[in-house]
């Protein structure tokens, strides 16, 4: 019987050896790869777009983007130098962004819903803001993935 080498990390960072690493993947990871995988339907990013994405992402960049700049932070980034490695890198960001605004638009989905039912109209309001702020956050990772698989399979195409 033949065994499988055990796939030790060098690195301390856990992230650095998962992008070095794309065997032996969990059925979990296999999972969650194939929902973070852009749909056909968002590939080309139109349906992001004509939602609203592009204007929310200048409103981002051109306040909470703007001071983390200078710190070139690999959540708002992809970093230098602009290589596959960097892509990948920001692309997982992407997932970890999406972890978690995506449970609290569905949490304000739940508090809305359960504040019309009692009819607590006004309060609908103040469930709005964070509804929208995390769809749009939600939605704007998934945009960014997007481009980013096709910027990467352009990239390797070339490459081949």
């Amino acid at each position: 019987m033949k065994t499988k080498e055990l796939l030790i990390p060098e690195r301390t960072s856990d992230l650095e050896f998962r992008l070095d690493s794309e065997s032996d993947k969990s059925s979990i990871e296999r999972y969650t790869d194939w929902y973070f995988a852009p749909k056909s339907f968002e590939r080309s990013g139109r349906l992001y777009e004509s939602l609203g994405v592009k204007p929310f992402k200048k409103l981002v960049m051109g306040t909470v983007g703007r001071p983390l700049k200078r710190d070139q932070a690999s959540n708002y980034f992809i970093g230098r130098p602009l290589n596959n490695r960097a892509m990948k890198r920001y692309e997982l960001m992407t997932r970890l962004n999406e972890t978690i605004h995506a449970p609290f638009t569905a949490f304000a989905i739940y508090i809305i819903s359960e504040w019309i039912e009692k009819g607590n109209y006004g309060d609908v309001i103040f469930g709005a803001i964070p509804f929208l702020i995390n769809g749009y956050s939600t939605m704007l990772q998934r945009y960014n993935r997007a481009r980013i698989y096709e910027t990467i399979k352009k990239r390797e195409k070339k490459e081949k």
